[in-house]
């Protein structure tokens, strides 16, 4: 791995197999190789640095001089940022800067540095800033940027050249709420990830936090969930992963679609979720869950025939 990935990236593929993931992960490889100019657009947490770890490996250049940066610091500190890097690196080898240039949250650069980017960008020929020599470039911009950039481009904010160039190709990830069918795989790989890292068991997974996660708004996206996992670990007894402790556990949550029903449709939906949430808790087992609920087997059974809840939606491990 190159050194600049180090401790950057807390994953280092794409998990999922929602249609969207499964469609950009075949695309990553012949982006890399294209030697284009990227943008990777997504909200905050959508894996864009993933993303663009992926399209460098595959890159021609991967074995060149490599610059990882972000947009605030080339605002405040470009020659350090830049210029700096890269002649230690090409030094060795040519006179030619030669190489590729990832830079995170580019909607944030302000216009005096996208004017020196552009020039970059065009593979132009650059004044050296100390022996004020001109220098050949040719380097890959690799972009990560929030969707708003495109707002910025038409209100002026940002250079409509630069974005223009920037945008050889465009890869455009989801939100976590558009692909919530990924979750219980990224669920187990973080789940995994961070029990290894903390020399925890592996503990069973309760039903219910499946549950909590499918309804949540995963605004923080990807590294939100990363972010949830490592807290149910460590809120959790080790060898148990506890549903209160994920950070938006409700409890009061079965009481919320109660309001303008008539009082047997609310009892009965009062009476389905908490069927539901003991079946979950016990993983399917009726005779558990019955006890919990205090009640008989044989009303249990007969209240879930009623209500139209199956066993087989809450015994893990069944399809």
């Amino acid at each position: 791995m190159n050194e600049p990935w180090v401790n950057l990236l807390s994953q280092l593929e794409l998990i999922g197999n929602s249609n969207e993931i499964n469609q950009i992960r075949k695309s990553l490889p012949l982006i890399g190789k294209s030697d284009q100019h990227v943008m990777i657009l997504g909200d905050p947490g959508t894996e864009k640095m993933t993303v663009a770890k992926i399209v460098f490996e595959h890159s021609k250049r991967a074995l060149d001089a490599f610059i990882l940066t972000e947009a605030t610091r080339l605002n405040t500190a470009y020659e350090q940022e830049i210029w700096k890097p890269l002649k230690d690196q090409t030094a060795k080898k040519s006179e030619k800067l030669f190489g590729t240039l990832v830079i995170q949250n580019i909607e944030l650069m302000n216009q005096s540095v996208q004017e020196k980017l552009y020039n970059i960008a065009q593979k132009s020929y650059l004044t050296d800033p100390e022996n004020k020599k001109p220098i050949e470039t040719d380097f890959r911009i690799i972009a990560t940027a929030a969707p708003k950039i495109q707002t910025h481009v038409k209100e002026n904010k940002f250079d409509s050249e630069l974005f223009l160039t920037l945008t050889g190709s465009i890869v455009k990830l989801p939100g976590l709420n558009d692909r919530k069918q990924d979750i219980p795989g990224l669920f187990d790989y973080f789940l995994n990830q961070i029990c290894r890292e903390l020399d925890r068991p592996l503990p069973p997974v309760n039903f219910e936090i499946f549950n909590q996660m499918l309804k949540y708004d995963w605004q923080g996206n990807v590294k939100e969930l990363e972010n949830v996992v490592r807290t149910l670990v460590l809120a959790s007894p080790e060898g148990q992963l506890l549903p209160e402790a994920l950070p938006f556990f409700n409890t009061k949550q079965q009481f919320n679609k109660l309001e303008l029903q008539s009082l047997g449709m609310a009892v009965s939906q009062l009476e389905k979720e908490l069927i539901e949430k003991a079946l979950a808790k016990f993983a399917g087992n009726q005779t558990r869950a019955a006890q919990a609920l205090c009640v008989s087997e044989p009303n249990l059974r007969f209240k879930m025939k009623k209500l139209g809840i199956k066993k087989e939606d809450f015994v893990l491990g069944t399809s």
